[in-house]
């Protein structure tokens, strides 16, 4: 069977920098980052990306069984970018049951079961009358936006942690290459759950300032929410469209199971990722133009990610993480920063690392502390999840 190129047609973001893709450059551009102070009362405070609820409201119709805080927030995200539009013309083109649909999320809706226990703490009802099934599951969610869009082709709800939007795409291209579908429509969503502010408090990693990834005083990571969706579409080449079209080159993805939590300290397991992509990519380390790192801002991670980097692309390639504009997005962690990645191709734009100010000195890589203006033909980005769940994903734009 013939490789064809995998084509990003149509994306949309909508996080705590805006919803929408304009709204999300427009914030970069101007260093507006997304974190707001967020109190947890006697424990303390955090900070979250949290998005605009002025921007969401209620699921009505049909499909009001759904409604919830997360397909809210999914509802907003799908009316963006012209994102339902490019769909009704995969449909059209190829018919609903070919096209898939492919979400990565780690709570899904656990938002439903958190209101129930906070209303009800005492033997709480998630009979099928409360809609849990329907509206509180991880299968849900999927569920959700297949019915949304009118899809009925392949799909799967993927949890490996914080890669979890990242391994969508890399699932989306299977499919697409063995003829199981003609598109697919990839996401990731995250939104406020108490359940995942005090996890990670209980691990001690959540920090009481921004997150400052790569910073000599960064402490930890701040959480936030988001909803991101792509469409990716296998076309021929000549038959791809305008220059500057987004094609999905390479992925990899690793498993290193070093720790439940941390990540190998020398960064094994993303560094494989990393080679394997570059590899399925047909690209060299030094043909990469700017890494989207997963710099969560935890000294672990930064650490072990840094020392994978640097073995593979010197201290030469410009890299960042943008987890300080939109805080760590959890399972929706992947998508974010694959479309901000997208973004700053199509605009020549690198990122800055928001709230780094110090650069750790133990650290090599060569980290844009602020915005930067130069062209992007190749782009990485990496994510990595408890367990050892690592992926990286690698976009070039055609000439």
């Amino acid at each position: 069977m013939a490789i064809l190129p995998t084509y990003v047609t149509a994306f949309t973001l909508t996080s705590a920098l805006g919803v929408g893709n304009k709204a999300t450059l427009d914030s970069i551009k101007s260093k507006t980052g997304g974190l707001s102070k967020h109190s947890m009362g006697d424990l303390g405070h955090t900070w979250f990306g949290f998005v605009n609820p002025v921007s969401l409201y209620p699921i009505a119709g049909e499909l009001a069984g759904y409604d919830n805080q997360c397909n809210r927030m999914i509802q907003t995200a799908l009316q963006q970018d012209g994102f339902t539009n490019a769909v009704e013309q995969a449909k059209s083109k190829y018919g609903k049951s070919r096209v898939a649909c492919f979400l990565g999320t780690i709570t899904g809706s656990i938002c439903l079961i958190e209101e129930d226990y906070q209303v009800k703490p005492v033997a709480p009802d998630l009979a099928p009358e409360n809609n849990y099934t329907r509206s509180g599951s991880l299968d849900a969610t999927v569920q959700y936006v297949r019915k949304s869009l009118d899809i009925t082709g392949p799909y799967a709800t993927i949890g490996t942690a914080c890669s979890s939007s990242a391994k969508v795409f890399a699932t989306a291209y299977r499919y697409l290459q063995m003829g199981l579908c003609d598109a697919a429509i990839v996401a990731g969503v995250e939104t406020y759950s108490e359940t995942l502010v005090n996890g990670f408090r209980s691990l001690g990693v959540l920090s009481t300032q921004p997150c400052k990834p790569w910073d000599s005083k960064r402490d930890g990571i701040s959480i936030g929410a988001a909803a991101g969706f792509a469409l990716l579409e296998k076309l021929p080449a000549e038959t791809a469209g305008r220059p500057g079209k987004m094609e999905l080159l390479g992925y990899g993805e690793t498993t290193d199971g070093y720790d439940m939590t941390a990540p190998h300290p020398e960064g094994k397991g993303i560094e494989a990722s990393m080679l394997l992509a570059l590899k399925r990519a047909g690209l060299d380390a030094k043909d990469i133009d700017y890494i989207n790192a997963h710099g969560s801002g935890t000294p672990m991670n930064d650490g072990a990610e840094d020392a994978a980097m640097h073995r593979i692309f010197g201290a030469e390639v410009p890299v960042s993480s943008t987890k300080g504009w939109t805080g760590h997005t959890q399972g929706a962690a992947g998508i974010t920063e694959a479309i901000i990645l997208m973004l700053g191709m199509e605009n020549d734009l690198v990122p800055g690392s928001l709230n780094t100010g110090t650069v750790d000195a133990t650290l090599k890589c060569n980290i844009a502390l602020d915005n930067q203006s130069r062209p992007i033909r190749y782009g990485l980005t990496n994510s990595m999840g408890f367990g050892g769940n690592n992926a990286t994903l690698i976009f070039g734009r055609t000439h």
